[in-house]
């Protein structure tokens, strides 16, 4: 998981400056800290440069010397709220390194409720940053990667999956986790305990009868 928050997009250039000085890198983390904040509030359709330069008590040409607009502003924030949780996941396996693949994917469903209920915008960008369209494929491109990475987890682990059909079914079952960890804090904000259990064990039951049924 650690090569994931290394990884150059190729359309990093979205970003117009990268931040090398502590004062630019928190500047930066508090307008992207500032639109996760609206976008709890009122949706991505709320964010626009001029919200996020208020509610950072910035300069508008601060937030424009990040992103040139609004578009790369949004891919800031997903690629910011993943780092976010993904720096939790790398956490938590450091404190208890799982055995098993199976108990690799009930670490990332727990980091990831985690990053839901203390990061804020998490939760809507936890599904999707930027509607249907011309900038798709950016969303795709990180997506994808996330996917790689947990297959690569998945594969330190003896009885795992392997080949591009194992990576479809590793993708269905993050996408089956996500709606579930949706149901569970659309029924209690912090999270119904019985829906994130499910989050982990309905998606592994998904899996394991791919394994079974392929050997």
């Amino acid at each position: 998981m650690t090569k994931f928050l290394s990884i150059e997009y190729a359309d990093a250039s979205l970003l117009r400056n990268s931040p090398q000085q502590s004062r630019s890198k928190q500047s930066l983390e508090t307008i992207l800290r500032a639109c996760g904040e609206i976008i709890d509030e009122s949706g991505h359709s709320g964010v626009t440069t001029a919200e996020v330069a208020k509610r950072a008590d910035m300069a508008i040409g601060t937030v424009y010397r990040f992103f040139p607009d609004r578009i790369a502003l949004l891919l800031g924030v997903y690629d910011y709220m993943i780092s976010r949780y993904v720096e939790i996941a790398i956490d938590r396996f450091a404190d208890k390194p799982a055995e098993t693949w199976q108990e690799a994917f009930a670490t990332l469903v727990d980091s990831t409720c985690t990053a839901r209920r203390t990061i804020p915008g998490y939760k809507a960008t936890h599904y999707r940053i930027l509607p249907d369209g011309s900038n798709e494929n950016k969303y795709r491109e990180r997506t994808a990667a996330y996917v790689d990475a947990v297959v690569e987890l998945f594969s330190q682990f003896d009885g795992a999956g392997t080949g591009g059909e194992w990576r479809d079914k590793v993708s269905v079952s993050i996408e089956l986790s996500r709606t579930i960890q949706r149901l569970a804090f659309d029924a209690d904000p912090k999270g119904d305990p019985d829906l994130i259990r499910e989050a982990s064990s309905v998606p592994i039951q998904y899996l394991t009868a791919y394994l079974e049924n392929r050997s």
